[in-house]
């Protein structure tokens, strides 16, 4: 069969990005030995850079890398809070048919799609398709603006219900991602057409770096000698917030002033509101020297971060697996994170696990790190031998293994099939 690669997420996401191309890279090595052809489909105007700068692009068979670094810059918050979020359309019950991109890929002889993130193009033109779903935090936390506000609960139905009806499979990274696809849209799916793939640790080919580097960046950065980091954008479920308070905890209770790194974007509208809330937070609570925000930073200077901090920081309130994490065993870097549905599942052992409302909880965490280099470094050895269980010919042949489901299913009938369309 002709299968069909689809790419949706920009290179500025971060996370979403990383998944796509480990899931590309590993697509890349099942058509080397599988029966199906397997094919990259993209947009004439789609950019390339971040794809080139991880050195598995080609031209004719050419190598192709950059020469400069990616830039991102960073616009100011004004620019975003004036932002007036589009409407959606008016009924999104109904699947918006994409007829003129439908009749391109039967034309090509798309059998069916590969779509590497959570979007409506698939079911948009018809084509059987596989899909990931990461988390359904709109409905298990609806309060955060990012998966509620401006038509997101909406959006997010239509595209998950739609995709729980007619995907011929649907990837959850866990046990517990798999159990909330069933409490929720278990009318529409069963554990039949479920597939649990894990993340796999995105820096696969990167190496430690030398004490040079860090050094370089840390210079170019202006960073404290030793830091707390937290690389993520700035959604309000990322929890920037409790950060601060614990910061403020640790100041009144020791008298020490903990400096902490923050790096990651502002997007958008809601984002936008809540680094400004982040900044003021930070001021009222007498931090605000104690921060440092980097902005965007581009991957090449991530793992120097990583191994300069004291300890990665993460109290997210969204599972149920997390990308940081992994890059943070492993550049040797202890982990600190949230006790939400999913995370022990990938932690295991080897983090210190938080209650993401409990300001003391994470001070006291924070300060352990701080101040306890044989618990810093049982950490790292901990979550180093969790990497170690990771295998990327496990990874490629499990993928392997859901392109050739897919395929089957298909020839044998037993995947969803959509209403006549007249296409």
């Amino acid at each position: 069969m002709r299968v069909g690669i689809v790419r949706t997420t920009p290179w500025s996401v971060g996370g979403g990005f990383q998944y796509e191309m480990l899931l590309l890279e590993a697509l890349s090595a099942v058509a080397k030995r599988g029966q199906d052809e397997i094919l990259y489909l993209t947009d004439p105007d789609a950019s390339l850079y971040n794809m080139v700068a991880t050195g598995a692009v080609t031209y004719a068979g050419l190598p192709m890398r950059p020469i400069t670094e990616p830039r991102y810059a960073q616009p100011s918050t004004a620019a975003f809070l004036k932002e007036v979020p589009a409407p959606l359309r008016a009924d999104m019950s109904v699947i918006q048919l994409d007829r003129d991109r439908a009749r391109r890929l039967r034309r090509m002889g798309v059998d069916w799609l590969f779509q590497l993130s959570q979007h409506p193009f698939a079911f948009e033109t018809h084509m059987p398709f596989v899909m990931p779903i990461h988390d359904l935090q709109h409905r298990i936390q609806p309060e955060f603006p990012e998966v509620s506000l401006y038509g997101q609960t909406e959006f997010r139905e239509y595209m998950y219900r739609n995709a729980c009806r007619f995907a011929t499979l649907v990837l959850v990274d866990s046990e517990q991602g798999k159990a909330d696809v069933l409490r929720f849209y278990g009318d529409l799916i069963d554990e039949d057409r479920i597939r649990i793939l894990p993340f796999f640790p995105p820096p696969r080919h990167a190496v430690i770096p030398d004490d040079e580097d860090p050094r370089r960046v840390a210079a170019e950065l202006q960073l404290p000698s030793r830091f707390f980091f937290y690389p993520a954008q700035f959604w309000r479920h990322k929890n920037h917030h409790l950060i601060i308070e614990a910061l403020r905890l640790i100041k009144e209770r020791t008298g020490e002033a903990i400096p902490l790194v923050l790096s990651g974007s502002y997007a958008d509208r809601v984002r936008a509101e809540n680094f400004v809330d982040v900044v003021k937070t930070a001021q009222r609570s007498g931090v605000a020297d104690q921060v440092s925000y980097v902005g965007w930073v581009p991957d090449g200077k991530l793992p120097a971060l990583y191994r300069l901090a004291a300890g990665l920081v993460m109290p997210t309130f969204f599972g149920p697996t997390n990308l940081p994490t992994l890059e943070a065993w492993h550049y040797g870097c202890p982990v600190i994170t949230s006790d939400v549905p999913g995370v022990r599942e990938q932690t295991g052992d080897a983090a210190l696990l938080i209650d993401p409302r409990s300001p003391e909880q994470l001070a006291e965490a924070m300060e352990l790190v701080w101040r306890d280099p044989a618990l810093a470094a049982v950490l790292v050895q901990r979550g180093r031998a969790r990497l170690a269980t990771y295998d990327w010919d496990d990874f490629v042949a499990r993928v392997a293994s859901i392109v050739d489901e897919a395929s089957a299913r298909l020839r044998d009938g037993r995947a969803p099939r959509y209403p006549e369309a007249g296409l």
